[in-house]
Order: structure tokens, then sequence, then C-alpha cells
């Protein structure tokens, strides 16, 4: 069930970041694409890992949220290099 979680944050947050952050080649649609990879990744990582951060599930979403956001600096970054 984390997972689902997961994605609906990754969506979420390449929704906002596509909205808001004009200027790439990717558009809304490739920053949810970004962001759910990220936020899967980082929240898999995470459990793989055995760093759980405190809360649960809701420690574990913030966390992929912030996976998502990474991986989205991350492209935008390397796309500007």
């Amino acid at each position: 069930m984390e997972y689902v979680w997961f994605v609906v944050v990754g969506l979420a947050v390449g929704l906002v970041v596509g909205r808001f952050l004009q200027g790439n080649n990717f558009g809304i649609v490739g920053d949810m694409a970004f962001a759910v990879g990220g936020a899967l990744v980082f929240g898999i990582g995470l459990g793989a890992s055995g760093i759980v951060p405190e809360g649960g599930v809701a420690g574990r979403v913030v966390m992929a949220g912030l996976g998502a956001i990474v991986a989205l600096f991350l492209r935008r970054v390397m796309r500007s290099v």
C-alpha cells in the first residue's frame, strides 16, 4: 500500500513542478514521470537500506516527496549542463 502513496505523491509533485516551472522540453507529463520515478526509487531505497523515518507511512511518504523533488532538480541540472 505504501507504493501507491509513493506514486500519488510523485504525481502530485510532478504536477506542481510542471505547472510552475516552465521552460523544459519534457512538459508536465515528463515531470510527473520523473517525479514518480524519484519517489519510488527513494521510498524503496529507504526501506531496503533500513533507514525508516519516524512517523511510519507518513514519514516515508514525506521522504518519497523529497525524492521526487530531488529527481526533478537533478534532471533540470543535468539538462542545463
